[in-house]
């Protein structure tokens, strides 16, 4: 190879790394106002098999076969439109009237809780020996203080991302026309992403984006129907037991399901500070029918949909949790778990890959 032909080689690499360089930095800068296209990558993953059952319905031959894509977008943007519409007319007038009650409410709740929680206490000190109590009240300080570091983190990471709101605002206008030019042109833009790499290494580059895209879109579409199961079966449960804002509960349980491991338990939290202020007797059959919901979900749902998705063990998700939350906020607890199964699985094929001869 002759000395003009390696130093090509060498200047093209070189602008490729700057070019890079140049759009991670972009990136990075204004990552708060693109937090809008992150919410619209997850709806286009949610939309993108319905529109290509839309388009394979639709004529594939004649004038209309070009149209069959932009048509399928718009009717998969009208069915979702009215199953938002319909939920919204039924769901949003009440969600509304106990959300502003709950939040009316949640310093009375507060003090009931505290008040009930002396009497306990006050129990607790009475029938426990003063040793023991020493021992578990010190087990406790330490582990509040380690779980309250790690939330008072996440909760920073979060706000602080959210400060650009010129910029997220522009996000959220131009979303819809964003995720209908990339449901559009998906194929197109994946084709072109090929074709920037080297031709030999571009079935390597093929196999590693359907990696990424068969846990990513697993894990998000799993995560979202959990999320809606368990809103719906907690909603309920706490409207049968007889427990105020139930509504409230259930959406509250099926957004802390999007954050695995822990979510469960701080929609627990959530429920027992309701239920303590404003029905006390009842919180056993509060505690009874998370506990039951729980077994549901981990014996029939989690096991299919995570095991599937991710494959990593519900010990390494509790300390990828505490990372996540450190580094990204509430969106790194939500997104480091396939995001590590990502990593994992890109590793063991380029490790294999390099391995042959």
């Amino acid at each position: 190879m002759s000395d003009e032909v390696l130093a090509a080689r060498w200047k093209r690499w070189l602008l490729v790394t700057a070019a890079v360089l140049v759009v991670f930095w972009v990136l990075w800068r204004t990552r708060d106002a693109l937090l809008p296209f992150l919410l619209g990558a997850i709806i286009a993953y949610l939309l993108a098999p319905a529109v290509d059952l839309l388009q394979r319905a639709l004529p594939q031959q004649g004038r209309l076969a070009r149209l069959a894509r932009p048509l399928a977008i718009l009717l998969a943007y009208v069915f979702a439109l009215a199953i938002l519409t319909i939920a919204g007319f039924y769901l949003v007038p009440p969600l509304i009237d106990q959300t502003v009650e709950f939040v009316r409410d949640l310093p009375s709740y507060w003090d009931d809780v505290r008040r009930e929680s002396n009497a306990l206490m006050r129990l607790y000190e009475a029938r426990v020996p003063e040793d023991m109590r020493r021992q578990i009240e010190a087990n406790l300080g330490a582990l509040g203080q380690q779980v309250g570091t790690a939330a008072r983190t996440a909760m920073m990471v979060t706000f602080g991302a959210v400060t650009t709101i010129i910029g997220f605002a522009a996000g959220l206008l131009l979303l819809p026309l964003w995720l209908f030019y990339v449901l559009k042109d998906q194929q197109r833009g994946l084709e072109w992403f090929y074709g920037l790499w080297p031709e030999s290494w571009r079935p390597d580059v093929r196999a590693i984006v359907g990696m990424v895209d068969d846990v990513m879109s697993a894990y998000v579409r799993g995560q979202l129907f959990l999320g809606v199961v368990i809103g719906v079966v907690t909603g309920i449960t706490m409207w049968l037991i007889g427990i105020p804002q139930s509504l409230v509960l259930g959406v509250l349980a099926g957004f802390f399901e999007l954050i695995p491991v822990l979510g469960p338990w701080l929609a627990f939290v959530a429920a027992a500070l309701v239920t303590l202020a404003t029905e006390p007797d009842r919180i056993l059959f509060v505690g009874i029918a998370f506990l039951a919901i729980q077994q549901l979900e981990n014996t029939f749902l989690v096991p299919k949909i995570q095991g599937d998705a991710v494959r990593v063990h519900p010990a390494l998700i509790m300390v990828l949790l505490v990372v996540g939350g450190s580094l990204w906020g509430v969106l790194g607890m939500i997104f480091i778990v396939p995001l590590t199964a990502v990593l994992r699985d890109i590793f063991v094929y380029l490790y294999h890959r390099t391995g042959k001869v």
